[in-house]
């Protein structure tokens, strides 16, 4: 945020709680400038124009329908309720929108028995037809005496509008609270028969939370107050086209479209992804895209893509599919192996659920490491000792066992394609880290013995630091090759065996944890890099360490190296495309790995995304240490550990000016302003809009 932000939200937060300490002693005669007059209780009686004219003492939006009715005339009519957080009754005058749009479920011929809903208020714009809300807005709105709402739609449906459909409505509104000059938006959603009979058919694939495993909330169209999957799909049903390209914004084809982005066929051959004025061509989703499971799960009807298949669906992620005549395929698409489909009342056929069948859903989407050929691959630890050593403080010997998924053991570490062990040191931040090959790769090599119980031991040709009190960190990395429908492909070992120890037996001190590998997960599946090989937050931060940079990699003309600490490596590239430098890293193969096109998919001043509960305050820890970067034997430079974690993100000049003038004689003093509790904490700036 910006300085004249800052004071704004504050000058807000100021009246918000002036207003309400007034209201709590029960000053009488007394207002502030900005505060609701009296106390927001609704009259008793009608006023002149019988509506509710009483202000809300609180913030927030809660929308709730009540109840929707289709008199003679077809003109459907809504009962409604838009409260405050203390439940208060929100004068409509405080309203800046209302919108309503309608639909019923249906299935249509030559879906093969699939739903998609139908809505009752197409527009035609620059020549396509969209599906939208009615016209009639606050328009067709009034209040009650008591606070509540009655909508009319100037829509009216047709004569032989299906009774018996289940009819979804999706609503918006927002209110422009005047005591801290907020705008809160919400939604209702609200399913009926107008024939009264109880809703039993639905249409609910994907959910909102899944959604917001990874988009933290939902939000599309004029500031983001669209945030429900169910509001989003009365809308973009099979009649909706975007009045730009042309395209098709149907939710299934638009939504697997988007996440497929940089690896759709079309894309792959030159033709971008484009909505409008958007360009998802670069999209990047974060796992295997096969993992179907990602999205659909936890919804009444999850499943749908294993039973009801339909083109629209497929070949949304297919887009270079021909199921049209044998004798006019596009030239770059793929004729569909069954010939053309002119419906998809054929697709449930071929495309079963599971085996048995022609081309099963489920064995075509299968990741190869979930497949029967993938051979598992697991590292357990069973043994850590230190060989004395008169020069050093000893040698590390780890004796492990290397097991199979069916927890057999590996007989011949040959088998794998490649395996390494890990050390790093000393914990609560690592500062150093040294790995050494046992199977593949080069570097120094220690001694490996097999062991007649089937393990194997391997003692470190490195000789350990005189460090007894200090705590080491030692875990393996490796990969297996196995052969799935005629490809070659790696698998990764399951578990790293990350193990802590003390070359004097003392109790270790663990690394000190920061962010919760289950949070990454939700959006990554599982964190797995450098080929299938190293799985784990543990891992990762025992190599990308504060002192780690990109030096070995990064060739002369492209010098001073970056740092690959991973603080200062995970806030970068998940700030990505809003970042205000280019933010390029060398890895393996030299190759330059440019972040700045990342997408982030959720909110990034959601730092609980992948924090663990309160590492994301400051001060942070005492024992987190400088980033440096250093460059033969020289200090490029020193970023002290605040600062480091903040200017990764925002990394704006003057950002970085402010944190250095916040440093005193090596001590930061960010807590002053940004700690728990203070005028600008990391709660307060980093917190949500309504």
């Amino acid at each position: 945020m910006k300085n004249s932000q800052y004071k704004a939200n504050y000058q807000q937060s100021y009246r918000v709680w002036s207003c309400l300490l007034v209201l709590l002693l029960g000053i009488g005669g007394f207002t502030l400038p900005g505060c609701p007059p009296e106390n927001g209780t609704p009259p008793n009686g009608d006023n002149n124009d019988g509506t509710y004219t009483g202000s809300a003492v609180a913030p927030g939006l809660l929308f709730e329908i009540k109840d929707v009715v289709i008199p003679a005339d077809n003109r459907p009519e809504v009962s409604f309720t838009l409260t405050d957080n203390l439940g208060n009754p929100v004068p409509l005058k405080e309203l800046t929108d209302l919108r309503f749009a309608l639909a019923y479920l249906a299935e249509e011929p030559g879906m093969g028995g699939a739903t998609r809903f139908v809505n009752y208020t197409p527009r035609v714009r620059a020549g396509v037809t969209q599906a939208t809300s009615d016209s009639a807005r606050l328009g067709g709105t009034s209040q009650k005496a008591n606070g509540s709402f009655i909508y009319k739609f100037n829509t009216a449906l047709p004569d032989d509008f299906v009774q018996s459909a289940t009819h979804q409505m999706g609503a918006q509104a927002t209110r422009a609270y005047p005591v801290n000059d907020q705008v809160y938006p919400a939604e209702s959603i609200y399913r009926f028969r107008p024939d009264d009979a109880v809703v039993t058919a639905t249409r609910e694939v994907v959910s909102t939370e899944t959604c917001n495993s990874c988009h933290t909330r939902l939000e599309a169209h004029g500031g983001g107050i669209r945030r429900e999957v169910q509001h989003c799909i009365v809308c973009h049903t099979p009649q909706t086209f975007d009045d730009v390209t042309g395209r098709n914004l149907d939710f299934a084809e638009m939504i697997h479209k988007i996440h497929r982005g940089q690896n759709l066929p079309s894309v792959q051959d030159g033709e971008p992804y484009i909505l409008a004025d958007l360009d998802f061509s670069q999209v990047a989703f974060p796992q295997d895209i096969r993992n179907c499971a990602v999205c659909h799960t936890d919804a009444p009807h999850a499943e749908v893509y294993l039973e009801q298949p339909t083109k629209s669906a497929c070949v949304a992620c297919h887009d270079r599919t021909w199921f049209g005549n044998r004798d006019e395929v596009p030239e770059g698409y793929d004729m569909h192996v069954g010939g053309q489909q002119v419906n998809d009342n054929l697709c449930a056929q071929c495309h079963t659920p599971t085996a048995p069948g022609s081309s099963p859903i489920f064995e075509a989407h299968m990741r190869p490491r979930d497949s029967a050929a993938a051979p598992g691959l697991r590292f357990e630890i069973t043994n850590i000792e230190v060989l004395p050593d008169e020069t050093s403080g000893g040698r590390l010997r780890i004796t492990f066992d290397t097991l199979d998924k069916d927890d057999l053991l590996y007989a011949d570490l040959s088998e794998l394609g490649t395996m390494g062990v890990t050390l790093a040191y000393p914990a609560p931040e690592f500062e150093v880290a040294v790995r050494e090959p046992i199977v593949g790769g080069g570097g120094p090599r220690g001694v490996l013995t097999a062991n007649q119980d089937g393990s194997f031991s391997y003692t470190f040709a490195l000789r350990l630091p005189n460090l007894p009190d200090e705590t080491f960190a030692v875990a393996m990395d490796g990969r297996v090759s196995f052969n799935f429908r005629g490809q070659n492909y790696n698998q990764g070992t399951s578990s790293n065996a990350y193990s802590l120890f003390t070359l004097d037996g003392s109790a270790p001190t663990a690394r000190r944890a920061i962010v919760d590998e289950q949070k990454c997960n939700q959006c990554h599946d599982e964190i797995r890099f450098h080929g299938e090989s190293r799985v784990g937050v543990n891992l990762c931060v025992m190599c990308h360490n504060v002192n780690a940079t990109d030096v070995a990699r990064r060739p002369g003309e492209a010098m001073p190296p970056e740092s690959i600490n991973f603080k200062d490596l995970i806030h970068s590239i998940h700030r990505g495309e809003d970042l205000a430098n280019d933010f390029t890293v060398y890895g393996f193969g030299n190759r330059a790995h440019d972040f700045t096109d990342v997408r982030f998919p959720g909110r990034l001043e959601s730092c609980n995304i992948c924090h663990l509960a309160g590492t994301e305050q400051v001060p942070i820890a005492p024992e987190a240490l400088s980033t440096m970067v250093t460059h033969e034997g020289e200090l490029i430079r020193e970023v002290f550990p605040e600062r480091a974690a903040c200017t990764s993100c925002h990394d704006h000049l003057m950002t970085n000016v402010h944190a250095i003038l916040a440093t005193d004689n090596g001590v930061e003093t960010c807590a002053t302003c940004h700690g728990s509790g203070s005028s600008f904490s990391v709660d307060w700036v980093h917190q949500l809009s309504p």
